[in-house]
């Protein structure tokens, strides 16, 4: 297992609602990951990339948590998309959902992980890093709070739960913000996604690396119309912009962009309603909270499938809108926040872990309040 790297506090700054990329990335580590064995190692070779992890675990514990929050990014900023919800985390009072650890998970091509170019980007590559982060971690039940296209690796890990007579890692609630869950149902506009993976999009993208108007021009459909004359989200749009940048990412967009298709492919493999019918019959319950924006141009037709296909699951199953665009994390972070602790309060997590992760070396942070240390 991995050893956790020293403990972090996150910088004071003049505005302490506002995090930057530079101290998201601070408050984790790179670590190897083996995408031919699907699993994480002590050392870099030359089948590994690395990849940016950050997990934050409670001051107090004193012996492993059964239960985890399990983070997973979508498009563009990655993992840094959820640096606000993770500082309302930090400072929320509720006493029981400070006390279960965060994992928050970065996929090859964003944030802080490698981003090369000849590189099999997938859903199934990105569900085996994070079955491999939850090993490493010994992450043994965990609530998943998913965005953008992590919808898709959610479904994936859905169907190997489902498919396998044991499961290390036991999936029991979810939140999906944005999420494509038919195949049928995307409606990313001409100039977005599929762009991408047009010559013109490739070269757009080279463009972007340096040319802030370039890169703008890609990120204006992300936010509502009322939430892009905030002077809160220019300076967001600036750390958007160094994610993306970091290790030279913005040539990488075009050949991580292929997920709808990808999707359609494997429609059959992903299809909810027959996992949510086999789950049940293996007495396995999990909560499904499904959250869609009224100005996201990308998903805003998935709501409304998921309300129609699903209704039979109902009320395991719940569909709400909210107001805001595609970066409802963004936008409505105190909404997000209170749906992931509702979720999380629905764990019972007083029980203890038989099995030990790698948590015994590690150094937690003196300070009293807040309770919380990241430790990757």
């Amino acid at each position: 297992m991995l050893r956790p790297a020293s403990s972090f506090s996150r910088n004071d700054s003049s505005d302490a609602s506002f995090i930057t990329a530079e101290e998201w990335f601070a408050g984790g580590r790179r670590a190897p990951f083996d995408p031919q064995q699907k699993r994480m190692v002590s050392t870099s070779n030359a089948n590994t990339v690395n990849v940016f992890q950050r997990v934050v675990y409670p001051v107090s514990a004193s012996t492993p948590p059964s239960r985890w929050l399990t983070f997973l990014p979508g498009f563009p900023d990655g993992s840094y998309g959820f640096a606000k919800v993770d500082q309302r985390l930090e400072d929320t009072t509720n006493s029981t959902v400070r006390q279960i650890p965060r994992l928050y998970v970065e996929y090859v091509g964003q944030g802080d992980s490698d981003k090369p170019v000849n590189y099999a980007y997938s859903t199934m590559e990105r569900a085996d890093l994070v079955e491999a982060q939850w090993r490493a971690n010994g992450v043994r039940r965990t609530v998943v709070v998913t965005f953008d296209f992590s919808s898709l690796v959610l479904m994936e890990l859905l169907r190997r739960q489902m498919e396998r007579s044991f499961s290390s890692t036991c999936i029991e609630h979810v939140l999906i913000l944005n999420g494509g869950l038919f195949a049928d149902g995307h409606s990313h506009p001409w100039n977005t996604t599929p762009l991408l993976q047009t010559r013109v999009g490739r070269f757009g993208s080279r463009m972007a690396q340096h040319s802030n108007w370039m890169l703008n021009s890609m990120l204006r459909p992300l936010h509502s119309k009322s939430y892009r004359s905030k002077q809160t989200r220019r300076r967001e749009l600036v750390e958007i912009r160094k994610t993306i940048r970091r290790h030279k990412g913005t040539s990488v967009l075009p050949v991580a962009a292929g997920f709808v298709r990808e999707h359609q492919k494997y429609s059959d493999r992903w299809n909810l309603y027959n996992i949510l019918t086999n789950l049940q019959s293996q007495n396995q319950s999990i909560t499904f909270e499904i959250v869609g924006s009224n100005e996201d141009p990308f998903e805003h037709r998935q709501i409304n499938l998921a309300r129609q296909r699903l209704q039979p699951f109902y009320p395991q199953v719940r569909t709400e809108r909210i107001p805001g665009g595609h970066l409802s994390i963004a936008e409505r972070t105190q909404d997000i926040v209170a749906r992931i602790e509702a979720l999380a309060l629905k764990t019972a997590i007083a029980s203890v872990s038989s099995v030990s992760p790698s948590w015994s070396n590690v150094v937690t942070s003196t300070r009293s309040q807040p309770s919380w240390t990241a430790i990757y």
